[in-house]
Protein backbone atom coordinates (compact mmCIF):
# COMPACT_ATOMS: atom_id res chain seq x y z
CA UNK A 1 0.00 0.00 0.00
CA UNK A 2 2.85 2.38 0.80
CA UNK A 3 4.49 1.69 -2.54
CA UNK A 4 1.22 2.44 -4.36
CA UNK A 5 0.75 5.71 -2.41
CA UNK A 6 4.34 6.79 -3.09
CA UNK A 7 3.97 6.10 -6.81
CA UNK A 8 0.70 8.09 -6.91
CA UNK A 9 2.33 11.03 -5.05
CA UNK A 10 5.28 11.04 -7.41
CA UNK A 11 2.96 11.00 -10.43
CA UNK A 12 0.98 13.95 -9.04
CA UNK A 13 4.19 15.88 -8.35
CA UNK A 14 5.43 15.20 -11.86
CA UNK A 15 2.14 16.41 -13.37
CA UNK A 16 2.27 19.60 -11.25
CA UNK A 17 5.84 20.32 -12.25
CA UNK A 18 5.05 19.64 -15.89
CA UNK A 19 2.06 22.01 -15.89
CA UNK A 20 4.05 24.76 -14.15
CA UNK A 21 6.87 24.41 -16.64
CA UNK A 22 4.47 24.79 -19.55
CA UNK A 23 3.15 28.20 -18.40
CA UNK A 24 4.62 31.57 -17.49
CA UNK A 25 3.11 34.43 -15.55
CA UNK A 26 2.07 37.55 -17.43
CA UNK A 27 3.07 40.80 -15.64
CA UNK A 28 0.04 42.69 -14.42
CA UNK A 29 -0.07 46.20 -15.87
CA UNK A 30 -3.35 47.18 -14.20
CA UNK A 31 -1.80 47.88 -10.81
CA UNK A 32 -2.37 51.49 -9.87
CA UNK A 33 0.40 53.57 -8.43
CA UNK A 34 -0.19 54.60 -4.79
CA UNK A 35 -1.32 58.13 -4.02
CA UNK A 36 1.12 60.65 -2.59
CA UNK A 37 -0.33 60.30 0.90
CA UNK A 38 -0.50 56.47 0.74
CA UNK A 39 2.31 54.24 2.00
CA UNK A 40 2.30 50.56 1.06
CA UNK A 41 4.14 48.27 3.47
CA UNK A 42 5.63 44.96 2.39
CA UNK A 43 6.96 42.06 4.47
CA UNK A 44 10.52 43.35 3.96
CA UNK A 45 9.82 46.96 4.95
CA UNK A 46 11.59 48.37 8.00
CA UNK A 47 9.42 50.07 10.58
CA UNK A 48 11.95 52.89 11.18
CA UNK A 49 12.05 53.71 7.47
CA UNK A 50 8.24 53.86 7.21
CA UNK A 51 8.02 56.05 10.32
CA UNK A 52 10.43 58.61 8.84
CA UNK A 53 8.47 58.65 5.55
CA UNK A 54 5.14 59.26 7.29
CA UNK A 55 6.63 61.97 9.52
CA UNK A 56 7.91 63.68 6.38
CA UNK A 57 4.42 63.60 4.87
CA UNK A 58 2.90 65.17 7.97
CA UNK A 59 5.61 67.72 8.82
CA UNK A 60 7.19 68.64 5.48
CA UNK A 61 4.31 68.22 3.00
CA UNK A 62 1.63 69.20 5.54
CA UNK A 63 -0.76 66.34 4.80
CA UNK A 64 -3.69 66.00 7.18
CA UNK A 65 -4.44 62.36 6.30
CA UNK A 66 -2.02 59.51 5.54
CA UNK A 67 -2.95 55.92 4.68
CA UNK A 68 -0.94 52.83 5.60
CA UNK A 69 -1.64 49.59 3.76
CA UNK A 70 -0.23 46.15 4.46
CA UNK A 71 -1.18 42.51 3.92
CA UNK A 72 0.06 39.21 5.27
CA UNK A 73 3.20 39.50 7.38
CA UNK A 74 3.26 43.28 6.83
CA UNK A 75 0.15 43.82 8.99
CA UNK A 76 2.14 43.65 12.23
CA UNK A 77 4.64 46.20 10.85
CA UNK A 78 1.79 48.57 9.92
CA UNK A 79 0.32 48.35 13.44
CA UNK A 80 3.74 49.05 14.99
CA UNK A 81 4.26 52.09 12.76
CA UNK A 82 0.83 53.49 13.62
CA UNK A 83 1.39 53.06 17.36
CA UNK A 84 4.77 54.83 17.26
CA UNK A 85 3.36 57.71 15.19
CA UNK A 86 0.55 58.23 17.70
CA UNK A 87 3.26 58.73 20.34
CA UNK A 88 5.14 61.25 18.16
CA UNK A 89 2.35 63.40 16.68
CA UNK A 90 -0.12 65.23 18.88
CA UNK A 91 -3.89 64.72 18.32
CA UNK A 92 -3.31 61.96 15.76
CA UNK A 93 -6.39 59.79 15.25
CA UNK A 94 -6.36 56.23 13.91
CA UNK A 95 -9.07 54.40 11.97
CA UNK A 96 -8.61 50.74 10.98
CA UNK A 97 -10.34 49.22 7.97
CA UNK A 98 -10.15 45.69 6.57
CA UNK A 99 -10.37 45.53 2.78
CA UNK A 100 -10.63 42.48 0.54
CA UNK A 101 -9.41 42.83 -3.03
CA UNK A 102 -9.71 40.30 -5.82
CA UNK A 103 -6.44 39.86 -7.68
CA UNK A 104 -6.35 38.05 -11.02
CA UNK A 105 -3.16 36.43 -12.29
CA UNK A 106 -2.87 35.40 -15.91
CA UNK A 107 -0.61 32.64 -17.22
CA UNK A 108 0.14 32.14 -20.88
CA UNK A 109 1.34 28.83 -22.33
CA UNK A 110 4.85 28.22 -23.61
CA UNK A 111 3.72 25.51 -26.00
CA UNK A 112 1.15 25.54 -28.79
CA UNK A 113 -2.24 23.96 -28.27
CA UNK A 114 -2.72 25.18 -24.68
CA UNK A 115 -5.10 27.89 -23.47
CA UNK A 116 -4.29 30.86 -21.28
CA UNK A 117 -5.13 30.34 -17.61
CA UNK A 118 -6.49 33.05 -15.31
CA UNK A 119 -6.41 32.55 -11.53
CA UNK A 120 -8.37 34.87 -9.25
CA UNK A 121 -7.59 35.04 -5.55
CA UNK A 122 -8.75 37.30 -2.73
CA UNK A 123 -6.24 39.35 -0.76
CA UNK A 124 -7.01 40.76 2.70
CA UNK A 125 -5.48 44.19 3.35
CA UNK A 126 -5.35 46.23 6.54
CA UNK A 127 -5.79 49.95 5.85
CA UNK A 128 -4.85 52.33 8.67
CA UNK A 129 -5.99 55.91 8.31
CA UNK A 130 -3.94 58.42 10.31
CA UNK A 131 -5.75 61.73 10.47
CA UNK A 132 -5.44 65.14 12.09
CA UNK A 133 -8.95 66.12 11.01
CA UNK A 134 -12.28 65.55 12.74
CA UNK A 135 -13.21 61.91 12.16
CA UNK A 136 -16.26 59.82 12.98
CA UNK A 137 -15.76 58.63 16.55
CA UNK A 138 -18.53 56.03 16.17
CA UNK A 139 -16.57 54.11 13.55
CA UNK A 140 -15.89 50.54 14.61
CA UNK A 141 -12.15 50.92 13.97
CA UNK A 142 -11.74 54.37 15.53
CA UNK A 143 -8.89 54.86 18.03
CA UNK A 144 -8.74 58.15 19.92
CA UNK A 145 -5.49 60.13 20.16
CA UNK A 146 -3.24 59.68 23.17
CA UNK A 147 -3.22 62.21 26.01
CA UNK A 148 -0.78 65.10 25.69
CA UNK A 149 1.40 63.87 28.56
CA UNK A 150 2.01 60.55 26.74
CA UNK A 151 3.08 62.17 23.46
CA UNK A 152 6.71 63.11 22.80
CA UNK A 153 6.15 65.43 19.89
CA UNK A 154 8.64 65.48 17.02
CA UNK A 155 9.46 68.66 15.13
CA UNK A 156 10.81 69.18 11.63
CA UNK A 157 14.29 69.93 13.01
CA UNK A 158 14.31 66.62 14.90
CA UNK A 159 13.35 64.81 11.71
CA UNK A 160 16.17 66.43 9.71
CA UNK A 161 18.71 65.70 12.45
CA UNK A 162 17.66 62.06 12.48
CA UNK A 163 18.12 61.81 8.72
CA UNK A 164 21.56 63.43 8.97
CA UNK A 165 22.56 60.85 11.56
CA UNK A 166 21.41 57.97 9.37
CA UNK A 167 22.89 59.51 6.23
CA UNK A 168 22.25 58.02 2.78
CA UNK A 169 20.65 54.61 2.66
CA UNK A 170 23.52 52.72 1.02
CA UNK A 171 27.22 53.20 0.52
CA UNK A 172 29.85 54.41 2.97
CA UNK A 173 27.48 56.28 5.23
CA UNK A 174 28.73 57.26 8.68
CA UNK A 175 25.62 56.17 10.58
CA UNK A 176 24.28 53.12 8.73
CA UNK A 177 25.12 49.48 8.37
CA UNK A 178 28.76 48.88 7.60
CA UNK A 179 29.42 52.61 7.35
CA UNK A 180 31.64 52.90 10.40
CA UNK A 181 33.76 49.97 9.29
CA UNK A 182 35.36 51.98 6.48
CA UNK A 183 36.12 54.85 8.79
CA UNK A 184 37.51 52.42 11.35
CA UNK A 185 39.78 50.94 8.71
CA UNK A 186 41.03 54.40 7.79
CA UNK A 187 41.77 55.14 11.43
CA UNK A 188 43.64 51.89 11.75
CA UNK A 189 45.76 52.62 8.68
CA UNK A 190 46.54 56.15 9.80
CA UNK A 191 47.35 55.08 13.36
CA UNK A 192 50.81 53.58 12.68
CA UNK A 193 52.18 54.99 15.93
CA UNK A 194 49.42 53.26 17.83
CA UNK A 195 50.35 49.96 16.28
CA UNK A 196 53.90 49.91 17.66
CA UNK A 197 53.02 49.63 21.32
CA UNK A 198 50.50 46.98 20.39
CA UNK A 199 53.28 45.00 18.68
CA UNK A 200 55.44 45.45 21.75
CA UNK A 201 52.68 44.13 23.89
CA UNK A 202 52.30 41.19 21.59
CA UNK A 203 56.03 40.35 21.81
CA UNK A 204 55.82 40.61 25.57
CA UNK A 205 52.84 38.34 25.56
CA UNK A 206 54.75 35.87 23.40
CA UNK A 207 57.61 35.88 25.87
CA UNK A 208 55.19 35.25 28.67
CA UNK A 209 53.69 32.42 26.68
CA UNK A 210 57.22 31.03 26.21
CA UNK A 211 57.73 31.13 29.97
CA UNK A 212 54.45 29.31 30.42
CA UNK A 213 55.59 26.71 27.92
CA UNK A 214 58.77 26.20 29.94
CA UNK A 215 56.62 25.65 32.99
CA UNK A 216 54.82 23.02 30.94
CA UNK A 217 58.20 21.34 30.33
CA UNK A 218 58.86 21.34 34.07
CA UNK A 219 55.51 19.71 34.54
CA UNK A 220 56.50 17.05 32.05
CA UNK A 221 59.67 16.40 34.06
CA UNK A 222 57.56 16.10 37.17
CA UNK A 223 55.44 13.62 35.25
CA UNK A 224 58.62 11.62 34.56
CA UNK A 225 59.41 11.65 38.29
CA UNK A 226 55.93 10.40 38.96
CA UNK A 227 56.52 7.57 36.51
CA UNK A 228 59.69 6.62 38.41
CA UNK A 229 57.64 6.57 41.59
CA UNK A 230 55.19 4.23 39.90
CA UNK A 231 58.06 1.89 38.92
CA UNK A 232 59.22 1.85 42.54
CA UNK A 233 55.75 0.86 43.67
CA UNK A 234 55.73 -2.02 41.20
CA UNK A 235 59.13 -3.19 42.53
CA UNK A 236 57.78 -3.10 46.07
CA UNK A 237 54.77 -5.13 45.05
CA UNK A 238 56.99 -7.73 43.42
CA UNK A 239 59.17 -7.95 46.55
CA UNK A 240 56.05 -8.36 48.71
CA UNK A 241 54.87 -11.19 46.45
CA UNK A 242 58.25 -12.95 46.79
CA UNK A 243 58.12 -12.59 50.59
CA UNK A 244 54.60 -13.97 50.76
CA UNK A 245 55.60 -16.95 48.62
CA UNK A 246 58.58 -17.66 50.89
CA UNK A 247 56.34 -17.42 53.96
CA UNK A 248 53.92 -19.88 52.40
CA UNK A 249 56.75 -22.37 51.76
CA UNK A 250 57.96 -22.02 55.38
CA UNK A 251 54.48 -22.58 56.79
CA UNK A 252 53.98 -25.62 54.54
CA UNK A 253 57.30 -27.11 55.76
CA UNK A 254 56.27 -26.52 59.40
CA UNK A 255 52.93 -28.21 58.83
CA UNK A 256 54.62 -31.18 57.17
CA UNK A 257 57.17 -31.59 60.03
CA UNK A 258 54.40 -31.34 62.62
CA UNK A 259 52.40 -34.05 60.85
CA UNK A 260 55.48 -36.30 60.75
CA UNK A 261 56.19 -35.81 64.42
CA UNK A 262 52.53 -36.53 65.27
CA UNK A 263 52.66 -39.79 63.27
CA UNK A 264 55.87 -40.91 65.02
CA UNK A 265 54.31 -40.26 68.45
CA UNK A 266 51.23 -42.31 67.57
CA UNK A 267 53.40 -45.22 66.46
Amino acid sequence: VRCVQETEDTKQGQTKMSTQDKYRKVPNKQEQEPAENEVRISSQSRAARIISIVLGLFLQKNFKVVYLRGSGNAISTACTVAEVLRQRIKDLQQINNIITNDISEQYEPKEEGLDTVTITRSLTILEIKLSLENEDKNHIGYIAPLPADQVREVTLDDLEKGRERRGPRRGGRPGGRGGNRRYDRGDRRSGDDDRRPRGGDRSGDRRREGGERREGGDRRREGGDRREGGDRREDRRREEKVVTEEEKEVTEEKVATEEREGGDRRE
